[in-house]
Order: structure tokens, then C-alpha cells, then sequence
């Protein structure tokens, strides 16, 4: 069943729709097209699609910046084959055509880039959508730092407009990798207050805290420096919590409403779904691209039903597990009248991730 939202606004991603295509380099520095279609991509995608896991498409917003000429309608079609409702489809009126990228792949790292002009969506972007009113409950964004800041500033103005009391979205921000420096440092400290949720990756928590990075480590060092990461984290002071997500580690997080002053007791580990000590974890993970924003989209539809902390970490968690299985999104289909994602229940790998940490020992209350 279909969570439904406790929150009168939409759960919406100010993040982009991109069409992505893919090459490698070789060893040469030849670079090569690979065999592989144009794939539906960009942040906001991504975000959406987890959160669809969970939610009906009504409950969900994305605004989808376009030319007819530049979007394939298969394209279009398949994205719409998620639930019209979620996608807001605005043609542009700056001349560019749909938001396009290259993935390389150099070995196993992966570069990107823009081939056509961007547009980056701040809360005013909303205006004349469907987006506007009612006003969004959740506000999900990736911005560099000059666009953060923008995007705060609008929401209080924008508060200010309506009555303060009367709008008080929860913002669910994933700091963006260029934003993650220690010259950013200030800047993120400043803003985090008026955010609800702050979630970095592992790698750019300990860039942003000036912390050295953790390859080569054992797992269990690892975990050290990344709880000390989120402690640093959490110490900028969200409302709700700071959440530092770690690959196949899984992620920690503190809930900040419960402590002043955060410490490693404070931290929850939670494992990746496809946890590569289990046996039927292997070869399930197939590309991990999306991960971080699927698992934001899928806590952030948690936290817009209403649910407690613990739980939208869980819904985060096995979102992004429905990411990596595939190049691309995942599969959505109906059975019975049931939505199924890869022929799964999301619900079900929710239950079995809380048991597994029950049996491990590290469970903690989800209601």
C-alpha cells in the first residue's frame, strides 16, 4: 500500500531531469562510446523515483524543463509511465534544448559533464506550476553555494508572503560535491540551521571537515572516521538530523532534536540493503549511480507520510537498493493490484532490513 501524505504539499525535488549518454576512456585517452541507449538521469530523477517507491505519484512534484524537439517521446513516455502527476513539463523559454550530459568512465571512475546549458530551479521556479498551491511540504535541492544560499533566502521570503505560520516546509538538503570544501565550510554552517535534514556522501563529509579520506582503511576505521564525520556534521545543527551516507557501508546518522551537543554515542549505523558480507548480496549491486539521491528521495517520502526518523532512513536505504540493481531506473509494474519494484515489495525489504538489524543488535524503535 501506498504511503499517503500526512503534509498538504507536494514532496518536490528543485533538481533536474537529464538525458545522459555514455562513453570511456581508455588507457590511451581515447575516448569511445559505449554500446549502452541515452538513459533518463539528473538529480531530481533520481530523487522522484525513490520517493515513487513509497508514494503515490499525486503526493510527488518535479519540474521538467524541455523542448518537444530535444526529448525523445519514449523518453518522455517512459518517464511518464511513473505517474504523469509527479512531472510538471515546462518547455524552456531560454533558447537551450533538454538538459543533456556525458557519463565517462575511467576505470572505475566516473566523470561528468554538461553538453547543453543547465537551468538551476530555486523556489521561485515554482511559480505558475501546480507546484505553487498548495505550497510543497517537503523541499529536497543539491545546490552549490551561491544557489543555496538563494534557495534559503527564498523560502523565508516566500514565508514571510504566506504567513510563517501557515508554511513551514521541511528542507531536505544533499550538499552538492563542487559545495563540500572547507571553503564552503562557513557558508554550510550558517545555512545548516535552517535546514531540517543535512545528508553529504562519506567522501564529502570528510572533505568539507578537512578530515583525511578513509581508502585503504579497514571497515572498521572507516566507521570510526565517518561516525566522527557525522558528529561534525550534526554539530552545524539541523533541526532534525544530519545523515552522512557511506556506499556500501550504509549510513549514520544523528537525530539532532535529541542532543545539544552531538557525540559518537549519539550516532546509528544502519547497513546498505545489499550488504556485501550476505550471501544474497552478490551480484546484485550493478551501478551505483542515483544511489545517494533515490535514498534521499525515499526519506524524504518517508518523513512527508509522517514517519519517524529511524524509519524514513530505512525507506531511504532500501530505495537506493532498487537503484544499483540495474543501469537506469528501476522496473515498476502491478500485480494484483500491487505495485511491485523489480518484481519486489519495497515495503517487505523494509521489514527485513529492521529485522536484520534487530538480529544484529543495533535495532532501534521505528514508531
Amino acid at each position: 500500500m501506498l504511503a499517503q501524505p500526512e503534509q498538504r504539499g507536494r514532496f518536490v525535488t528543485l533538481e533536474s531531469f537529464i538525458l545522459d549518454t555514455f562513453t570511456r576512456i581508455d588507457e590511451d585517452g581515447t575516448e569511445r562510446p559505449l554500446d549502452r541507449p541515452d538513459e533518463i538521469g539528473g538529480a531530481g530523477t533520481y530523487t522522484i523515483i525513490g520517493a515513487r517507491i513509497f508514494s503515490a505519484p499525486s503526493s510527488l512534484g518535479m519540474i521538467v524543463d524541455y523542448t518537444p524537439e530535444t526529448l525523445p517521446p519514449d523518453i518522455k513516455a517512459k518517464l511518464e509511465r511513473y505517474g504523469p502527476e509527479s512531472f510538471i513539463f515546462r518547455p524552456r523559454q531560454d533558447g537551450q534544448p533538454t538538459i543533456r550530459a556525458v557519463n565517462r568512465y575511467r576505470g572505475q571512475l566516473r566523470l561528468f559533464e554538461y553538453l547543453t546549458a543547465p537551468l538551476f530551479l530555486t523556489p521561485a521556479s515554482l511559480r505558475g506550476t501546480p507546484l505553487e498551491d498548495p505550497l510543497p511540504g517537503i523541499i529536497h535541492f543539491v545546490p552549490m553555494r551561491d544557489r543555496m544560499v538563494q534557495i534559503v533566502r527564498e523560502i523565508e521570503d516566500m514565508r514571510e508572503r504566506v504567513g510563517r505560520d501557515s508554511w513551514d516546509p521541511c528542507l531536505v538538503w544533499e550538499p552538492d560535491i563542487p559545495a563540500c570544501v572547507p571553503d564552503c565550510l562557513e557558508t554550510i554552517r550558517s545555512i545548516t540551521p535552517s535546514t531540517h535534514i543535512i545528508s553529504p556522501n562519506h567522501s564529502e563529509a570528510l572533505s568539507l571537515l578537512s578530515l583525511p579520506p578513509v581508502s585503504g582503511h579497514s571497515a572498521h576505521d572507516t566507521r570510526m572516521a565517518l561516525q566522527k564525520a557525522c558528529v561534525g556534521i550534526a554539530g552545524f545543527g539541523p533541526k532534525v538530523a544530519a545523515i552522512v551516507r557511506c556506499g556500501p557501508l550504509g549510513c549514520c546518522y544523528i537525530d539532532t532534536r535529541k542532543t545539544s551537543r552531538p557525540s559518537e554515542d549519539d550516532v546509528v549505523w544502519v547497513p546498505a540493503y545489499w550488504d556485501a558480507s550476505l550471501p544474497e548480496s552478490h551480484g546484485k549491486v550493478v551501478d551505483p549511480t542515483g544511489a545517494g539521491n533515490s535514498f534521499m528521495g525515499g526519506l524524504g517520502a518517508a518523513l512527508h507520510a509522517g514517519k519517524a526518523l529511524h524509519e524514513a532512513v530505512l525507506w531511504g536505504t532500501v530505495a537506493s537498493s532498487f537503484m544499483i540493481e540495474q543501469d537506469g531506473l528501476p522496473v515498476l509494474t502491478q500485480h494484483d493490484g500491487v505495485e511491485k519494484w523489480n518484481g519486489e515489495d519495497p515495503g517487505e525489504r523494509v521489514r527485513l532490513l529492521g529485522e536484520r538489524m534487530k538480529g544484529r543488535g543495533d535495532g532501534v524503535d521505528m514508531f
